[in-house]
């Protein structure tokens, strides 16, 4: 029984080792045939945008430049978007007591900067200026004082 089993699966081995497999089967004949294969790869997307980290404002001022976000260059799909979101601003408070705050505003051109959007065919090095607006109206009422405020920005790829 073991040399009837021993024999069957040698068999079985001799047979695997001696069938061939294509990719597209092509018979012989006297004619010429043709096959194609299919060649696949997939390259990520890439992009790399830069936020200001650090922003100084000088007291008095009405519009302060705090940097610009900057589009350093990517690839991206065809007709994909690096849409660069300001998500939230935190109040610029007194850094002893946050009770005192100074109402400013985040623009870009003269308007309220929401987003900035950079397609497929954005140029490397793109800036977006940035500037803290602050009325003379309160800057005359801050407190003497420290203050602080953060923001906060959302960087999302999309390929619609």
């Amino acid at each position: 029984m073991k040399k009837l089993f021993a024999t069957l699966l040698a068999l079985t081995l001799c047979c695997s080792m001696a069938t061939t497999a294509f990719a597209a089967e092509i018979n012989q004949g006297s004619e010429t045939k043709t096959g194609n294969t299919t060649i696949t790869t997939v390259k990520d997307p890439t992009y790399i945008v830069v936020i200001p980290e650090n922003a100084e404002i000088q007291f008095g001022v009405e519009s302060n430049p705090i940097g610009n976000i900057v589009y350093k260059g990517g690839n991206l799909e065809p007709g994909a978007e690096v849409t660069v979101e300001l998500k939230n601003a935190s109040a610029l408070a007194h850094k002893e007591d946050a009770k005192y705050t100074i109402a400013y505003e985040i623009c870009h051109g003269g308007a309220e900067f929401e987003k900035v959007v950079y397609g497929e065919n954005t140029a490397a090095g793109t800036k977006t200026a940035l500037t803290a607006n602050i009325t003379k109206e309160a800057w005359e009422a801050a407190k003497a004082g420290n203050y602080e405020a953060t923001l906060t920005f959302e960087i999302s790829y999309e390929n619609k």
